[in-house]
């Protein structure tokens, strides 16, 4: 007998005000589950799937790339490694990388678009973005570049030029069909992201020499501060008035105040401070762009100029004997991330992060000392509050704020 999982989204409405707002949650599944990039549609007349087709057009290094994706959202599919299970995924596939010729792996993760949105019904907004990773090497793909914005195709170091983004509905048999001719050239493997392909909660385990997929990425959002907004930081600011800085309960609660985050009085940029997108919803909507209107669903939300963060916690970065370099050891605290704020970088996350693995050494996992969040090498002062890891806001002086932000790669629920 066939052993069903299924994997349920739950949506839950917050009521904000006069608007609603849609929260995905994705519950635990029901047991273990089975992975493999080949697979089936089983019990056709029981199919509960929806399709869509993603199309994306870039050109990389002057030569057009182009994806063609169709997507299948909650698919039941048998694996050939354990034939007595069946599983029901949120989304397959949930990433799609392509070899180039030069040895670079460039990877897209669609925008989930499993509610009948599509570009001509208007639901799917012309401006959408998708999230695309590129690596030096694909068949080691341990650290990646994200253009995690529109700035990052206007940058003088982008390798991609995009032309724009489409999703229509599709078919089962469509979705088939792509998986048997297409699916096959995806780089993108379970064993290479780190994931255990036959029970998904049974996390590989490390050993000398592991190396996994840079399928995370991080980086700090840079929005400038209207005036009255930096007038009710500034008397926050610590003594030693250091270039970045955490706030306290207090300065927190006078930047929301002062920025009006429940309304639309005070302008950050040209938008609200409360569309200043969260991390990452439940689900993938695209990308969100500097103006409003780039996203599924959450149309309102906006992002601010975004650099790349790196890591000293990667596990790519520790050697065969899992330690890491003298330079990352001489510091007294580890960075958490280090976001390198220049001109060239604007618009780009850094890909070094990895899915779950177990038995990491304690060098990453258990550095001794707090970890620190870093801008250009500089640690952000914590006289007012201690973080060692993500954080709501960050202060440049009195002219900036900052907001983590993390893309990944990977859906909890989706496969490949």
């Amino acid at each position: 007998m066939e052993k069903v999982v299924t994997l349920i989204g739950a949506i839950v409405l917050l009521l904000l005000g006069t608007g609603a707002v849609v929260v995905f949650a994705e519950l635990r599944a029901l047991g273990g589950l089975a992975f493999t990039k080949s697979v089936k549609v089983t019990t056709p007349g029981e199919d509960r799937g929806y399709y869509f087709r993603f199309k994306a057009s870039y050109a990389y290094k002057g030569k057009p790339l182009d994806f063609d994706i169709v997507v299948g959202c909650r698919v039941r599919i048998t694996t050939y490694r354990d034939n007595d299970r069946t599983v029901e995924v949120g989304i397959a596939p949930m990433a799609y990388g392509l070899k180039m010729k030069d040895g670079r792996g460039i990877v897209v993760r669609p925008p989930e678009a499993c509610r009948g949105e599509t570009t001509d019904n208007g639901k799917v907004p012309a401006a959408l973005l998708p999230l695309v990773v590129t690596y030096e090497n694909a068949d080691q793909p341990w650290f990646g570049l994200a253009y995690a914005s529109e700035d990052a195709y206007a940058s003088p170091i982008s390798e991609l030029q995009f032309f724009g983004a489409t999703i229509s509905k599709a078919t089962r048999e469509e979705w088939e069909a792509w998986r048997r001719t297409e699916a096959p050239k995806n780089f993108v493997t379970y064993e290479l992201l780190g994931i255990n392909d036959k029970n998904r909660w049974d996390k590989p385990r490390w050993k000398p020499g592991y190396r996994a997929m840079g399928s995370i990425c991080t980086g700090f959002s840079r929005v400038k501060l209207p005036e009255p907004v930096s007038e009710a930081v500034r008397q926050y600011w610590p003594a030693s008035r250091p270039d970045y800085w955490y706030p306290n309960d207090d300065a927190q609660r006078a930047f929301r105040s002062s920025g009006d985050y429940r309304g639309q009085k005070m302008l950050f940029d040209g938008n609200p401070l409360r569309d200043y997108s969260p991390t990452e919803a439940g689900f993938f909507p695209g990308l969100p762009r500097h103006k409003p209107g780039a996203l599924i669903f959450f149309s309102g939300h906006v992002v601010g100029d975004v650099y790349p963060a790196s890591s000293d916690l990667s596990m790519s970065r520790l050697d065969a004997a899992g330690q890491l370099s003298a330079e990352i050891k001489a510091k007294a605290r580890k960075s958490y991330a280090d976001a390198s704020v220049r001109p060239e970088l604007k618009g780009f996350a850094s890909c070094d992060l990895v899915w779950n693995i177990d038995g990491v050494p304690s060098e990453i996992s258990n550095p001794g000392n707090p970890n620190a969040n870093r801008i250009n090498g500089q640690q952000i002062n914590e006289d007012l509050n201690r973080v060692t890891g993500d954080f709501a806001y960050a202060f440049e002086r009195d002219e900036y704020v900052y907001f983590y932000k993390r893309y990944s790669l990977v859906s909890t629920f989706g496969g490949l």
